[in-house]
């Protein structure tokens, strides 16, 4: 378990195996059952796990048109699918005809297949390397034909809904390129396209068939993107042609990214004229419409110049050029660690980061994911989202990898994920009123999630489990006023939904389960000025004794000539008494490293 639980990759094991081992786990089962809000980060044709994608088609009349590209001479990127019904270019192989099975495919296209058939393993943190090895396999372009044909194009949005929704995710911001490159075939087997109003109009209705048959599901909306090796002329195009068609359909298309390979790609600065139109229109939409930058997704140092040097800018200024034109949220934002000099202005302005660990892992950018600033940002109080990127393109499926490596790799528990969830809808490009819907339909899920998890809690046996205390905070406490005071220790598990009862002597409060480590117990109040009593805990009608004291004493005690004032330690003051039921929550996340 230790080579795969903070990593989606493995020294002693393929990568495709270390995915294996961490969808097989019984934590990860458990957090697919976990409500996880929305899907902030996700670009829409990178999405699907192909293995779901390709059976789909093999189960469809157009898997009769489905060709690979296998030869030199086709295209530069080797393995790209298309359909053809006639006029079949050469170098280009009928797979239904063809010893190519989905499995092949899968290896020659994902980042994580391809990774795996190296002869010499690239190195884990050589991000320039993984990139080029994805655009040589053209892994971020394979759904590119397939995905034009209508019929497999919403073929495809369904499938991704209903996985979100088998995943608990309730809300996907898509990012993508732009729209109006539908196509289908007429009787004469031509492609006759379909233009972007069409497309969206489609889109709307599909939307609203979909969300009425799954009343549970939030929404789906669009962030457009650029690629950012695009020319200043390009992006003038693209962000005019935007503002047209975003004028159009202000609550499906809500903002604006530039997206590729940061390093290699222009920086924002470098295409600020346009940007700064769009960031002007946006200032009269009253909100539909935000930028929403990938920024930072880089671990070269800020004198890094990028390979377009006439920018005269480091990839790292990306963020600050963000915040500079107002940025929703941020995408990746690994740099931002080196610059805890924004972390308040980020902070006061509840500007989310997208967090992406599968991403980022297999990218290269950070190799170990206990090591990423993810966690940082968390608890310095910078809200944070997780986001999948491109978990179809890179070998697995949506989210819940990335929710299983965070909680892994930085110790989280149900509130950080809870927290996380939460951020994802409030931190939305959803219209405000939306907002409020999307809060309620969420926390019926999770309300129903903390149910099932109470009963499953409850219902776990540990008959192997030694119940050991070691320790007490504090020792000695006032007779004549109650405070809490911790138990600390190991075993603490089969106390789990029992009703628990701390024995100061021969008397007795009820004491509250904390985690596997920690029990709160309250001190009784006692009529004599000062005493020292055993302490014990009663589970079941079965006693643990600690064999540690605890000590009454008047308010104010003399200790080396000081006179202090008892009070509770600040550890014991932090813990609230909360729902049962949320604490039973936390412990099936505790018991699955257990069990």
């Amino acid at each position: 378990m230790k080579n795969v639980c903070h990593s989606i990759q493995s020294a002693n094991t393929t990568n495709e195996t270390a995915i294996e081992n961490i969808t097989k786990s019984s934590f990860y089962q458990f957090l697919q059952l976990l409500p996880k809000g929305g899907n902030l980060h996700i670009h829409e044709f990178q999405i699907l796990d192909r293995k779901l994608f390709l059976e789909s088609i093999k189960n469809s009349p157009e898997y009769d048109l489905l060709y690979i590209c296998d030869q030199n001479d086709c295209i530069k990127n080797k393995y790209y699918l298309s359909y053809y019904k006639n006029n079949v270019p050469n170098g280009w192989t009928k797979v239904k005809d063809s010893n190519w099975t989905i499995s092949d495919i899968i290896k020659k296209t994902t980042l994580i297949g391809i990774l795996n058939d190296l002869k010499t393993p690239i190195y884990s943190t050589d991000t320039e390397a993984r990139w080029n090895l994805a655009d040589q396999y053209g892994v971020f372009n394979f759904y590119g034909d397939l995905i034009r044909h209508n019929v497999t194009r919403f073929n495809y949005m369904k499938l991704v809904l209903d996985h979100a929704l088998e995943e608990n995710i309730q809300l996907l911001e898509f990012r993508r390129g732009f729209f109006g490159n539908l196509f289908y075939f007429d009787e004469n087997g031509l492609r006759i396209s379909i233009n972007a109003t069409e497309e969206l109009d489609l889109l709307l209705k599909f939307k609203k068939d979909y969300i009425s048959k799954n009343p549970k599901f939030i929404d789906f909306i669009f962030l457009i993107y650029s690629s950012r090796q695009s020319s200043k002329e390009q992006i003038k195009i693209h962000i005019n042609n935007l503002i047209n068609l975003q004028h159009l359909y202000p609550d499906f298309i809500r903002g604006y990214d530039m997206v590729g390979e940061e390093d290699k790609g222009h920086t924002i600065l470098f295409h600020s004229d346009s940007l700064i139109n769009a960031f002007n229109y946006s200032k009269t939409t009253n909100g539909s419409f935000d930028l929403v930058f990938h920024a930072g997704e880089t671990n070269w140092p800020e004198n890094h110049l990028p390979s377009n040097y006439g920018d005269g800018v480091s990839t790292f200024e990306n963020i600050y050029d963000a915040l500079v034109l107002r940025t929703r949220r941020i995408g990746h934002g690994l740099s931002l660690a080196k610059r805890p000099d924004m972390y308040e202005y980020i902070r006061q302005r509840q500007i989310a980061i997208e967090v992406c660990p599968a991403s980022n892992q297999l990218l290269g950018y950070v190799a170990d994911l206990r090591n990423h600033p993810g966690i940082v940002y968390h608890r310095s109080g910078i809200p944070i989202v997780l986001g999948g990127d491109d978990p179809g393109s890179f070998g697995y499926n949506q989210l819940t990898i990335d929710f299983y490596l965070a909680t892994m790799a930085w110790g989280l528990n149900l509130a950080d994920l809870k927290q996380f969830a939460w951020n994802s809808i409030q931190y939305s490009s959803l219209p405000d009123n939306r907002k409020k819907e999307g809060f309620q339909k969420w926390e019926n899920q999770w309300n129903l999630f903390i149910d099932s998890s109470y009963i499953l809690a409850c219902n776990q046996t540990f008959s192997n489990v030694i119940m050991n205390i070691s320790d007490i905070l504090p020792t000695y406490g006032p007779y004549n006023q109650s405070i809490n005071i911790t138990l600390f220790g190991s075993g603490f598990e089969i106390a789990i939904c029992k009703n628990i009862i701390c024995k100061f002597g021969e008397k007795e409060t009820n004491g509250i389960f904390i985690d596997l480590n920690e029990i709160i117990c309250p001190t009784p109040l006692t009529n004599n000025d000062i005493s020292i009593v055993p302490i014990s805990i009663v589970i079941n009608n079965e006693i643990f004794e600690s064999g540690l004291n605890y000590k009454f004493v008047s308010s104010l005690i003399i200790i080396d000539d000081e006179t202090l004032t008892t009070t509770t330690p600040s550890k014991s003051d932090k813990f609230v008494i909360v729902n049962q039921k949320l604490i039973a929550g936390l412990l099936i996340l505790l018991l699955t490293f257990i069990l």
